[in-house]
C-alpha cells in the first residue's frame, strides 16, 4: 500500500482515455442508471488488480474508465458509440476542403467571358481576409505572451479563437451535445453532463483541430482558383484589362504595383507603365494577353495564401495531436481524490467535535458520508465528546484526536435544531481555528430539524433557519455545509 498521490497534481492521458473518465464519471457523480455503486467497487477493485498498487494515477484512472465503460456499454449503447460520438469526425474537415477547392475551381475569382479583371475583387479580397486573420494570430500571440501565457499561443493557434472560429466551435459543441442526448430516456441526465464536462476539457483540442481545417480550406480555395485558370487557359486565350467608374490609370498602376509588386521583383515580369495600364481599359480596346497577370497572381497567392495558410494548418494540427495524446485530468476534483483514496488505501483522518450535540449512533454512516462526499476521500472519522453549550469559554484546550495524532481536517458539527448565537456557537468556531492550524469545517445536521417540523411550512422554516446560520458564520469567516445526516447529502452555503 503506497501513499496517498499529491492532490493538486494533474494526470496526463490520451483522449480516448479521457473521454471514458469523464464518461464514467457522469454516471458515478451522482449515481445513475444503468450504473451502480457496487458496479464503481467493481471497476476500481478489477482496475487494482489488473494495474496493481504502484501503478500511477493516470494508468489506474484510465483502467479503470475503460472497465467501466466495457460494463456501460453492455447497458447503455451511448458508451458503445463513445469513440466516434464523442470527437467530430475527420471526414467533415476533408469535405470541408474539398467544398472549398470546388468554390475556388467554378468562382471564375478573375474571369468573365474570357476576360480577367486585372484588379480581381475576388482575389484581393482573399488577400486582405488572410492578411486580416494573420494580423489577428499576431495580436493574439503577443496578447497571450504579455499574459504570461506564450505557451499557449502556438503559431496557427490563438490563444482566444476568432469570431468565426468561435461560431463554429460552439456549432460543433452544440451538435454533439444533442448526438448525445437524442432517445437516451433515463440516461439523458448524466448524457448531458456528460457532453457538458466533454466539450469544456475538449475545448482546445477541438479549438485547435478547426483551425487547421479553417486554414487547410484557405488554401484549397486559392488553389481551386488557380487550377482554374490554368486548366481554362489551356484551351482557351483569356484577355487581360480593366474598367472602373471611380479609378484612374494612375490609381490603378499604383494599386497593382503594391500587390503585385513584389511577385513582379521575385520572377522578373515586368508591370506596364500608367500609360500602359490606360490602354488596357476594356472600354478602349481588347486588353492584352493575359498570362502574365495570371503568373504575377499565382505568385502572389503562393506567397501570401497557399504557403502561409498550409504552414498555419500543419502547426494547428501538431496541436492537436499533441493535445490529444496529453490531455489532464484534475486530481483536486472530489471525485478523482475520492478515486485515488481508494487506489492508495489511505484514509483521511477528520476530527469531529460536535457542539452541544450528541449524534445519534444510527447516523454515523450518514456522517461518514457527508464527509467522504465534502472531502473527495475515504475518511476515517474520529469523533470527540460533545462539547456542552457555553464550556468553549471554560475549556483549557480543545478535545484530542483519537490516538493523540493531530487530524488534518476538523469539523465543527452543529443541529439545524439549534438558534445560532455569536457569542456561544460562534465563539466555539473560533476558538476551534485558533487552536489548531488543521483545515476546519463547519458541518450543520438537519435530520433533528426535518423530523421535528415535517408541515407544509417545514421548508421555508428550514430556509428560514439556515440563512441565520449563515449569516452568523459568514462573520465569522465560515460558510458552512448542510446535510441531512440521515440521507447524506451535504450542500454547500449559497
Amino acid at each position: 500500500m503506497h501513499e496517498a498521490t499529491d492532490p493538486t497534481a494533474a494526470a496526463v492521458i490520451d483522449e480516448a482515455d479521457a473521454c471514458a473518465v469523464w464518461l464514467l464519471r457522469a454516471f458515478e457523480s451522482p449515481p445513475a442508471v444503468p450504473w451502480s455503486e457496487a458496479d464503481a467497487e467493481w471497476a476500481t477493485r478489477e482496475a487494482q488488480r489488473q494495474e496493481g498498487e504502484a501503478a500511477s494515477p493516470a494508468r489506474f484512472l484510465a483502467r479503470r474508465a475503460r472497465l467501466g465503460c466495457e460494463r456501460l456499454a453492455q447497458r447503455e449503447v451511448a458508451a458503445a458509440q463513445l469513440p466516434w460520438r464523442a470527437g467530430v469526425s475527420p471526414w467533415w474537415g476533408a469535405g470541408l476542403v474539398l467544398a472549398a477547392f470546388v468554390l475556388g475551381w467554378g468562382s471564375d475569382a478573375v474571369t468573365s467571358a474570357q476576360r480577367i479583371n486585372i484588379l480581381a475583387p475576388p482575389v484581393l479580397a482573399l488577400l486582405l481576409w488572410s492578411l486580416l486573420v494573420y494580423l489577428l494570430l499576431a495580436l493574439g500571440a503577443l496578447r497571450g505572451a504579455f499574459a504570461g501565457r506564450a505557451k499557449a499561443s502556438t503559431p496557427g493557434m490563438p490563444s482566444t479563437p476568432g469570431p468565426l472560429r468561435r461560431v463554429l466551435l460552439a456549432s460543433i459543441e452544440r451538435a454533439l451535445s444533442l448526438s448525445w442526448l437524442q432517445g437516451r430516456g433515463k440516461a439523458s441526465a448524466p448524457l448531458a453532463r456528460f457532453a457538458a464536462t466533454w466539450t469544456e476539457a475538449s475545448r482546445g483540442l477541438h479549438a485547435a483541430r478547426l483551425a487547421s481545417v479553417l486554414h487547410a480550406a484557405a488554401a484549397a480555395l486559392a488553389f481551386g482558383a488557380l487550377c482554374s485558370l490554368y486548366a481554362r487557359g489551356l484551351a482557351f486565350e483569356y484577355r487581360a484589362g480593366w474598367d472602373s467608374t471611380f479609378l484612374s490609370p494612375a490609381a490603378v498602376h499604383s494599386l497593382l504595383s503594391l500587390v503585385l509588386g513584389p511577385a513582379s521583383s521575385w520572377s522578373g515580369i515586368t508591370l506596364p507603365s500608367a500609360e500602359q495600364i490606360a490602354q488596357l481599359r476594356f472600354s478602349a480596346g481588347p486588353g492584352e494577353n493575359a498570362a502574365r497577370w495570371i503568373h504575377l497572381y499565382a505568385i502572389t497567392l503562393g506567397v501570401v495564401v497557399l504557403l502561409p495558410r498550409l504552414g498555419l494548418s500543419v502547426a494547428a494540427a501538431w496541436r492537436a495531436h499533441r493535445l490529444s495524446a496529453r490531455m489532464t485530468l484534475p486530481l483536486a476534483d472530489p471525485y478523482f481524490r475520492r478515486l485515488l483514496q481508494a487506489h492508495s488505501g489511505h484514509m483521511l483522518a477528520v476530527q469531529v467535535l460536535p457542539y452541544s450535540y450528541r449524534l445519534p449512533p444510527a447516523l454515523l454512516p450518514g456522517l461518514r458520508s457527508a464527509l467522504e462526499q465534502m472531502l473527495g476521500a475515504r475518511v476515517a472519522p474520529q469523533l470527540a465528546e460533545p462539547v456542552a453549550l457555553g464550556a468553549e469559554d471554560t475549556m483549557e484546550e480543545m478535545p484530542a484526536a483519537t490516538g493523540g495524532t493531530p487530524a488534518p481536517v476538523r469539523v465543527a458539527l452543529f443541529p439545524l435544531t439549534a438558534t445560532p448565537e455569536r457569542e456561544n456557537h460562534g465563539a466555539f468556531v473560533r476558538a476551534l481555528s485558533a487552536s489548531s492550524a488543521a483545515r476546519l469545517l463547519v458541518l450543520v445536521d438537519e435530520s433533528g430539524f426535518r423530523e421535528r417540523f415535517r408541515g407544509p411550512d417545514g421548508e421555508a422554516r428550514r430556509a428560514q433557519r439556515r440563512g441565520a446560520w449563515q449569516r452568523m458564520l459568514h462573520d465569522e469567516g465560515h460558510a458552512p455545509l448542510f446535510a441531512d445526516l440521515s440521507a447524506a447529502s451535504p450542500e454547500p452555503s449559497s
